[in-house]
């Protein structure tokens, strides 16, 4: 779709080589060479210097990260998970906030280090971690983030996840998490993103665990954001929603507009009773 990066050969082919791996229950180690591989791709087309990842893996401050900087504001135990480059853990910690920010590549974990100084005050930290199996301690956190990680995840795997993010979550805690929508790209996930969802599939998951779930819209209203509790009662309206985007989708729009009209999916998922199983 317009809009984003275009890939080089050499990424697709990195993709190609590690699709199948990490769709059929891949270890922490596979996920860790799959993903190592791809950032060092990345640093070594920008030469290794200037801002991280530069205008190849481009993670400016957009709606979506203002929205999580608003949402979260200072004060809170934050746990960010897949960090990247690590600027939205940076950013949250510069807001007065407790940060640790876990990410499956040693190489990008290296270099969102570089971010912070040896004098920092910042308390931020940035460690080696799997994000379908969380090595801390029940109720730990106030706010989990994750930006573009849900995609990357085995689809047999993202209801574990979800239990994870529960479990390290304080009583009332908050999941906040941006994924793209499969109605932006179409009904076939690609490369690395294992398992795309729409907006209905993502609420009943979290709603399965024991969630409570927010709607936020920052694409259309990126100053103010939008914000629409998901309950039983409203799912008929998120159907809607995804009927309404997968319809718009069809129709031919200058790429400027039908970039604003797939917005990426960001929900609030707020834990607020006992983990439920899934069947």
């Amino acid at each position: 779709m317009s809009g984003g990066r275009r890939k080089s050969d050499r990424e697709i082919a990195i993709e190609r080589k590690w699709r199948d791996i990490l769709l059929e229950r891949p270890d922490a180690k596979d996920f860790q060479r799959a993903y190592d591989e791809l950032h060092a791709l990345f640093l070594e087309e920008q030469g290794g210097v200037g801002e991280i990842y530069g205008e190849v893996n481009p993670r400016k401050q957009d709606a979506g990260r203002q929205a999580v900087l608003r949402l979260v504001g200072q004060g809170h135990r934050v746990l960010e998970l897949g960090c990247g480059d690590g600027m939205t853990s940076y950013l949250l910690a510069k807001a007065g906030n407790s940060v640790v920010s876990i990410d499956i590549s040693q190489i990008a974990l290296e270099h969102a280090r570089a971010r912070v100084t040896p004098n920092s005050t910042l308390d931020l930290r940035y460690e080696y971690g799997d994000a379908r199996k969380l090595d801390f301690s029940d109720a730990s956190f106030d706010f989990v983030i994750s930006e573009h990680l849900i995609e990357h995840l085995p689809p047999q795997d993202i209801v574990q996840h979800f239990r994870e993010v529960w479990r390290v979550l304080m009583p009332g805690g908050c999941y906040l998490a941006l994924t793209p929508s499969r109605l932006a790209g179409g009904r076939q996930s690609v490369g690395f993103h294992l398992r795309v969802y729409v907006l209905e599939e993502l609420c009943h998951l979290l709603e399965g665990v024991g969630f409570e779930v927010t709607w936020v819209e920052p694409k259309f209203l990126p100053k103010y954001g939008f914000m629409f509790q998901v309950r039983r009662p409203f799912l008929v309206g998120v159907f809607l929603y995804d009927r309404v985007m997968e319809a718009l989708r069809l129709w031919t729009w200058p790429s400027a507009i039908k970039w604003r009209m797939m917005p990426t999916l960001m929900v609030s998922a707020r834990k607020v009773e006992e983990s439920n199983s899934l069947h």
